[in-house]
């Protein structure tokens, strides 16, 4: 046990190594306005993008000084400073940027280590669990929900347990009702509500209120209950609590409304004077908000604040049920400092999406910080909620056969509205004209630029700006378009072209921002995919995940011949290809297997086999590839054993798999 927790400590320094590390720049220019300094940089290690704001500056000198990070503008390769001890380097010098150390409360906590071997009895006990789930006929309150939503609910009896909710599944509904029906069948219980952002925290806990603002309908009490539930932490999107200001700690509604409305209208980075005073009066104002954990019923807030707040946390311990949203971004290490607060817990999340980010290649690292509970996840324990309104009906499958079995549905009762499919039908726009889903091919590949520190493809970039123009004519809002790419150099790219057409209310993301988002229509630039760094470090098949399935109505991804001969990637242009009328033409494998020139003569040929509708994609002397046309997998098949299986009946299901 003691060597365990020598390994998680270990992991969890070694990433506070790695990411702790300083950026370089060289300062090409310095002005100065007020009391803010403006640096426009040339990177010398790393790349200048929006995730260093908040970090810290320093610079050799002489003399030497530091300075908060303002703001980060990549398009200009500019950095403003404020609360700078000594004027800033100028051209010529070096300046180094050190981001947060995030992870310094979590390893205090795994320090401790009377909690921490805790810790990893509750990990040991969790393993041996099981059990089955109910479905229940109805949940009181709640007349709509799905099948698996209503199993959902069994859940709420188990003592640690996972909801796996795929994208348009409804996950945040669900949550929210079962944890308003909890806390109204357990009236006085203590609940911690945690996620991984402050946004998805915002949206769990305005869901949970919601539903228990239907409760109360039949139920009066759950008017009080409202009161009892509070954001606790002070980065919370104060817009979203718009009539809801009852779940926010400050006592005076007039301070989050004044937060409300400096954040709705930011002010441009670029006018760094302005920016500095917009960004201070903020700052000051949440400074004022309380963390009143002792009122709250339901506390809710990130991981990474909950960390910081172990102390107080662990004196109100233990909690009757503890929920990890988007649980499956939770590294293990996160997760299991924080569990065994609670006599219950429920991990909510999908782990076909992203996972936590380790960037440390040590193994204590990996293993700790970049997999999540769902690793541990048990079948009895496990509920899947497996009908999505979301995507139309290509687009799901799609994502259903590629990365979820084919066990993902249209919902039924999305398949019933109107509404609902009419908003799915798309404008004949070229080159796809009226497709729901198409693949754009580029003749260029990605390479890596060093001016703008990553890869990049300039092609995909003004066929996008060309596309969005083509889309925005057909009458689509701009707003309705997202622009998605793995790379943030790619991204800079992009955002730039489209600037130069005057184009500013489209969205471009990298994928990893983009989790738990959607968009009528998805363009989705994959480059440098066939690569060990998009498998491994950008966490590929997750990723692809991610990035097509945020679509509502369209998905055009756009790609060259390398990009798609990625597996993952061959996967989802083969199940593209061939969805429409896939295995009309299909025949009896034993039809040609037979033949005296096979497999030679069946390439191309579909047919059946085993249960499956697959095309011969090519011949070799003693094997076949059968490259299933439901989920884009190919598998090759020795044609021998094949061929002695077809000619006795009783054994044509065992298989003949390489």
């Amino acid at each position: 046990m003691t060597i365990k927790v020598d390994e998680i400590i270990d992991g969890i320094e070694e990433e506070l190594r790695v990411t702790s590390k300083f950026v370089k720049f060289r300062v090409e220019r310095r002005t100065q306005e007020g009391a803010i300094w403006k640096l426009n940089v040339e990177p010398m290690s790393g790349s200048l993008d929006e995730s260093l704001e908040e970090s810290s500056a320093w610079w050799a000198g002489p003399p030497s000084g530091s300075a908060a990070v303002l703001s980060v503008i990549p398009e200009i390769d500019q950095i403003n400073l404020w609360y700078a001890s000594t004027t800033p380097p100028d051209k010529g010098q070096e300046i180094r940027l050190y981001p947060p150390r995030y992870l310094e409360a979590l390893l205090d906590c795994w320090q401790n280590r009377v909690w921490a071997n805790r810790c990893l009895q509750w990990l040991d006990s969790s393993n041996k669990r099981d059990g089955e789930l109910d479905t229940p006929e109805r949940i009181p309150g709640f007349s709509r929900l799905r099948i698996n939503q209503r199993r959902a609910f069994s859940l709420l009896e188990q003592p640690i347990s996972f909801l796996w909710g795929p994208p348009g599944t409804g996950k945040t509904f669900t949550l929210g009702a079962m944890l308003a029906h909890y806390l109204c069948e357990h009236r006085t219980a203590k609940v911690l509500l945690l996620s991984t952002t402050n946004s998805a925290v915002d949206q769990a806990l305005i869901s949970v209120d919601d539903r228990l603002q239907e409760l109360s309908r039949t139920k009066p009490f759950a008017s009080e209950l409202r009161k009892k539930c509070l954001r606790i932490g002070n980065h919370f999107v104060a817009s979203q609590y718009k009539g809801k200001e009852h779940l926010l700690p400050a006592s005076d509604v007039t301070l989050i409304r004044a937060i409300a409305e400096l954040e709705a209208n930011p002010v441009d980075p670029t006018d760094v004077a302005r920016y500095a005073q917009w960004k201070a009066r903020i700052r000051a104002l949440r400074q004022q908000i309380p963390k009143p954990l002792d009122r709250a019923q339901l506390a809710a807030l990130t991981t990474t604040g909950a960390a910081f707040m172990f102390e107080p946390l662990y004196a109100r311990h233990p909690f009757d049920l503890i929920v990890f949203d988007e649980a499956s971004q939770v590294g293990l290490a996160h997760a299991l400092a924080l569990a065994p607060l609670g006599k219950q817990v429920i991990f909510a999340g999908d782990p076909q999406q992203l996972a936590p980010i380790a960037k440390s290649e040590h193994p204590n690292a990996k293993a700790w910080l970049g997999e999540s509970m769902f690793a541990h996840r048990r079948r009895g324990h496990e509920c899947l909620l497996d009908e999505q309104n979301r995507m139309e009906e290509s687009i799901c499958d799609v994502v259903s056969n590629v990365f979820y079995e084919g066990k993902l549905l249209v919902a039924q009762d999305a398949e019933a509205d109107p509404v609902w499919r009419l908003s799915r039908v798309v404008a004949d726009v070229a080159p796809m004209g009226r497709k729901n889903v198409h693949i754009h091919l580029c003749r260029e590949q990605g390479m890596f630029h060093g001016g703008f520190g990553g890869p990049v493809r300039f092609e995909s970039a003004d066929f996008i700006g060309e596309l969005v123009q083509r889309l925005a004519a057909s009458g689509l809002a701009k707003k309705q378009i997202t622009v998605l790419t793995p790379y943030r150099a790619q991204r800079t790219i992009i955002r730039n072209n489209l600037r130069r057409k005057n184009i500013r209310d489209v969205r471009v993301s990298t994928v990893h921002r983009a989790q738990g988002t959607e968009c009528h229509t998805v363009i989705f630039d994959v480059l440098f995919a066939n690569t060990e760094f998009f498998d491994k470090e950008m966490g590929g098949a997750r990723l692809i995940n991610v990035a097509v399935s945020r679509a509502q109505s369209r998905l055009i991804i756009v790609a060259s011949e390398a990009d798609l001969s990625y597996d993952w990637l061959r996967r989802v242009s083969n199940v593209i290809s061939h969805r429409d009328g896939a295995g009309d033409d299909a025949v009896p494998l034993a039809d040609v297997i037979f033949q005296p020139t096979f497999p030679i003569s069946a390439v191309g040929t579909i047919v059946r086999y085993n249960g499956i509708v697959g095309k011969v994609t090519g011949a070799q002397a003693r094997f076949f590839p059968l490259m299933n046309l439901r989920n884009g997998d190919t598998i090759n098949y020795k044609t021998e054993l094949v061929r002695s299986q077809l000619k006795s009946p009783a054994t044509r299901t065992a298989g003949a798999i390489v």
